[in-house]
């Protein structure tokens, strides 16, 4: 029959038992413990050490019993760990990691411990110093933590906002960029709040939590999306997000990173571009190309809903002379008040532009009758035969006004405009400061 196997603490046998003596039985620990072990005295005297500890020092332990720490480390190594001896003799248990030089010549890092040796009457005798090999596990941290500060300096001296949420979008960490590109007034308060309550979306940006969404199913593992939100200090923020999730070993998604980017400037540019291609610089009004843009939609509704659209070309009276008489820069000015006169006369949603020169436009889209354009001609009209104070002078032109109007006229945004061009040529023959109307042609 097989006898269990005896454990380190027990002899295989009785009579092995009796002759194991405690000075043994430590011996045999200290001996396979691999570490550095001593013990030392009040006196800071070392009454014990083991082979590995003396190892370190190139002798056998007999050399070094007997020895001060000072001996043994000298005066400048000793003051720099006596005040962790001070706290041991005090009855505290210490721990300090330290970077020590080896028997063959290489620095490694040790977990040093300091326990104290209490004697039957609780009082402090001494010490045990034992130092465990964690130069690896050391090397390792030092080298993840070198890391993270690289990571971390890099979103902080990123241009871009950056933001760590955890699957369910609640805030982990974001960098100060983040910070002042939302708004918030500081980092404090923020982790574990979810993104939707911080960032206060608009209803058209669906796309950001969609985008969010597929991240968290997983079915994406990286993506874009376009946000416009509004600052607690009402000020519109336009960003671009670059988010992608990270996941586990089992595919489950951990965490989601957005590095988010100020596009702001560029929208504002966008849109002043495509303001500068669809009005006119001088006057504010639509320009030929955006006019014609919205004549060509208006017709289309009113050809679908049997609507009418009446187009009102308007010519100034006296322009020229002005212009000539007082300078380009006085005609610019009576062109400016021309543009703020006509569109006080008009209903909100009527579309007006300037051509060119001293050619306005005027569109009727709504309630279009015969009375409505009479009624918005004749204040056109009236409006603009008032003088124009530009400079300390009181500056006259008037103004000739076409209508053409479809139905019954043919519904063609170049065949609208010339009949509404021919009807206003029309009413100057006949005397200007008149609103005349395209016949129905053979009438």
């Amino acid at each position: 029959m097989m006898q269990d196997e005896p454990e380190l603490s027990q002899p295989p046998n009785a009579a092995a038992k009796d002759s194991w003596s405690k000075a043994d039985l430590l011996d045999l620990i200290t001996r396979s413990a691999g570490a550095t072990m001593a013990v030392v005295d009040r006196s800071l005297t070392m009454i014990y050490v083991n082979d590995e500890y003396a190892r370190w020092f190139g002798t056998v332990p007999q050399q070094l019993i007997g020895k001060s720490l000072v001996d043994v480390y000298g005066e400048s190594d000793c003051a720099r760990f006596m005040p962790f001896v001070e706290r041991v003799l005090q009855g505290e248990r210490v721990q300090y990691q330290r970077l020590l030089r080896t028997p063959y010549g290489i620095d490694e890092w040790r977990t040093i411990c300091l326990t104290p040796w209490h004697n039957r009457h609780g009082l402090v005798d001494g010490f045990l110093t034992t130092a465990l090999d964690v130069h690896e596990l050391q090397v390792t941290m030092n080298a993840l933590r070198a890391a993270n500060q690289r990571l971390s300096s890099h979103m902080e001296n990123s241009p871009l906002a950056v933001l760590e949420m955890d699957h369910n979008l609640r805030l982990l960490h974001c960098s100060q960029r983040a910070v002042q590109l939302m708004g918030w007034l500081h980092v404090a308060g923020l982790e574990g709040r979810l993104l939707t309550e911080l960032v206060n979306l608009s209803s058209q940006d669906e796309g950001l939590q969609s985008a969010l969404q597929r991240l968290q199913s997983g079915q994406e593992s990286q993506n874009r999306a376009d946000t416009c939100f509004v600052r607690d200090d009402g000020s519109e923020v336009h960003c671009e997000w670059f988010n992608s999730a990270l996941t586990d070993a089992q595919g489950q998604v951990t965490s989601i990173m957005a590095l988010v980017q100020d596009v702001s400037a560029k929208i504002q540019i966008a849109r002043h571009q495509h303001y500068l291609a669809n009005h006119d610089s001088l006057t504010g009004l639509f320009n030929r190309a955006a006019f014609q843009n919205r004549l060509e939609q208006s017709l289309t509704q009113a050809r679908r809903n049997a609507g009418s659209v009446a187009l009102l070309f308007i010519d100034l009276d006296g322009f020229k002379g002005v212009n000539d008489a007082e300078g380009h820069r006085a005609g610019d000015e009576v062109l400016r008040i021309v543009a703020r006169r006509i569109a006080s006369t008009v209903r909100t949603g009527d579309t007006m532009a300037r051509l060119g020169g001293d050619e306005f436009l005027v569109m009727l889209d709504r309630d279009v009758t015969r009375d409505v354009t009479d009624t918005i001609g004749h204040r056109i009209i009236e409006a603009l035969h008032q003088p124009m104070a530009v400079e300390g002078r009181d500056l006259f032109v008037g103004a000739s006004i076409g209508v053409a109007v479809h139905p019954p006229l043919e519904g063609d945004i170049d065949a609208l405009m010339n009949r509404a061009d021919q009807a206003m040529y029309s009413a100057k023959r006949a005397g200007k400061g008149r609103l005349h109307y395209a016949e129905i042609t053979g009438s």
